[in-house]
């Protein structure tokens, strides 16, 4: 009994040391992992502050697209924002769909959490091949003053039309 007991012992440390080296060699690949997930969503949502120069880039099906906030007034109670979407392919997309959030931001310019609201967008005409265009949307519940953010995401290109010559 003395015998196992003192081998038990002495295993106790060779056995604990295997289980850190698997928990850091788990705990390197789970975050090598988050990097890889966080590099996938990169540019798959797109947050503009108004009075902010440029533009966000939404990576989509068909590439890249440019939004950028062209304007920011007052409408019926809440807020009319005019954003621009560039498109830098050689193909016009009809019924281009996107998500758009907006909400107010705090001191430190962080989205006020639990205060965002949502829209689903459809462009009402189609996004000409190598242009900008621009898209009204209408904002209700938020006067201009009080816009902190206007997120867009969930992007979808719709319909791809190949000009021809």
């Amino acid at each position: 009994m003395r015998r196992s007991l003192l081998c038990a012992m002495l295993a106790l440390p060779l056995l604990t040391a295997c289980g850190s080296k698997t928990d850091t060699r788990l705990k390197a690949l789970e975050d090598r992992l988050a990097k890889v997930e966080a590099a996938a969503e990169t540019g798959k949502a797109v947050s503009l502050k108004p009075g902010a120069a440029g533009y966000g880039i939404l990576q989509s099906d068909m590439g890249r697209i440019a939004v950028a906030i062209a304007k920011v007034e007052a409408y019926a109670g809440g807020t009319r924002v005019t954003l621009d979407f560039g498109n830098p392919t050689a193909a016009r997309l009809s019924g281009m769909k996107a998500k758009i959030e907006w909400g107010a931001i705090d001191g430190k310019g962080m989205p006020v959490v639990n205060a965002n609201q949502s829209t689903s967008f459809t462009a009402p005409e189609p996004l000409p091949a190598g242009s900008w265009k621009q898209y009204v949307i209408d904002l209700p519940g938020v006067q201009p003053t009080q816009l902190g953010f206007i997120r867009v995401s969930g992007f979808e290109s719709g319909n791809v039309d190949l000009l021809s010559s």
